[in-house]
């Protein structure tokens, strides 16, 4: 089977532990990796952990007491479209509302609007916030401004998304590095079990330089290079998360290349894919990149394959507890991780029972909030 021993960062203990993550949705712990120390961007690579940072350390995070100062925290988001972010903006909110912390959320409308997500950061400094929590729409595009709002005092918390900034003060993250190689190594497992030689795979990464698409599409890259076989991306096709644009993509890349074993990509495209690949008169599986309920769903009645899961609601709890501990006067890096994550299980059939819904992706019949104050 694939040879695993190369694999560096969160992912091999994020493999050996992840039967341990917590599992109650309302749980007052979770397992993560936590790195310490300093963060120097010069010694980071898009994907990775800065090599300054010391980790990852398998840890319990616990979230936090009610802070004693009333405080009012601002969320820039790229948007709330789909049931990913749905999830992010419970984790977040729930968490606020559990700290009794006021909120504002500000979202940009899709990865196609960094200039929208800049104007919205400034109207959360302008609204007085004490902090912000950011997924940020682009790797490097907001290093310069997470640095200036930085300067008036504001510290940045990173959620979901990776970013360069040198001036970010904390992040609640997973690497979408691990993400895609996780991705990876189930297809490259399931192709060496079906007695596989050679496989075709067309992957769709999501937007170009989001970061997140980007470093999934290197992780899956990485490890499909075990692969005993021969393994051709026969087509990467980069688009907007947005429902058509990845439709769109997908049946072009199945129309052009007729014979492909092997669908991965954004939650996005995989929801679509398995209708499109029938129309296309193949019979390719599917894997997505991350889970989605209609991912979850799919799993369960086997239109598609495996989803590794980033525990949305967990790292959006873990961002706005790192917040809090900030603003008590606690130091990242050092009386809290830099940087944590939840670990990562991959989820098919065999163990999608593990996993409630809830826990993934929060109640079912949860909207959107925008903000309590």
């Amino acid at each position: 089977m694939l040879n695993n021993t190369l694999l560096k960062s969160t992912l091999c203990a994020s493999i050996t532990l992840s039967l341990f993550a917590v599992q109650n949705s309302f749980a007052e712990e979770v397992s993560v990796g936590s790195y310490y120390g300093n963060y120097d961007v010069t010694q980071k690579s898009p994907g990775q952990q800065a090599l300054s940072l010391r980790g990852p350390i398998m840890e319990t995070w616990t979230l936090p007491a009610v802070p004693e100062k009333k405080l009012r925290i601002g969320i820039s988001i790229p948007h709330v479209q789909d049931s990913y972010w749905h999830a992010v903006n419970y984790g977040l909110t729930s968490e606020a509302e559990r700290l009794n912390v006021e909120f504002v959320v500000k979202e940009a409308g899709g990865y196609s609007y960094l200039d929208t997500q800049q104007q919205q950061l400034n109207e959360l400094v302008e609204l007085g916030v004490d902090g912000i929590i950011l997924g940020s729409i682009s790797y490097s595009g907001n290093n310069e401004l997470v640095k200036q709002i930085d300067t008036q005092g504001i510290p940045i918390i990173e959620v979901i998304n990776d970013i360069e900034a040198q001036s970010i003060s904390a992040k609640s993250i997973v690497s979408f590095y691990d993400m895609g190689y996780l991705a990876g190594e189930y297809v490259a497992n399931d192709a060496e079990k079906a007695g596989k030689n050679k496989v075709n795979v067309v992957f769709l990464p999501g937007p170009k330089n989001s970061g997140w698409a980007d470093d999934s599409f290197t992780g899956f890259q990485s490890a499909t290079d075990f692969f005993p076989g021969e393994m051709s991306v026969v087509a990467v096709e980069w688009g907007d998360t947005s429902a058509k644009a990845q439709g769109d993509l997908l049946a072009s890349a199945l129309k052009a290349h007729p014979d492909v074993d092997y669908v991965i990509g954004n939650a996005v495209a995989a929801e679509l894919a398995p209708e499109i690949i029938a129309q296309s008169g193949q019979d390719s599986k599917v894997i997505g990149t991350y889970i989605t309920p209609a991912l979850y769903k799919g799993i369960n009645n086997g239109t598609i394959a495996a989803a590794p899961a980033d525990m949305t609601v967990d790292q959006a709890r873990i961002a706005m507890g790192m917040m809090v501990r900030l603003l008590k006067d606690e130091k990242p890096g050092t009386d809290f991780p830099f940087r944590a994550g939840p670990l990562i299980p991959v989820l098919s059939k065999s163990n999608i029972t593990d996993y409630s819904y809830e826990k993934l992706f929060g109640p079912k019949d949860y909207s959107v909030r925008m903000d309590n104050m």
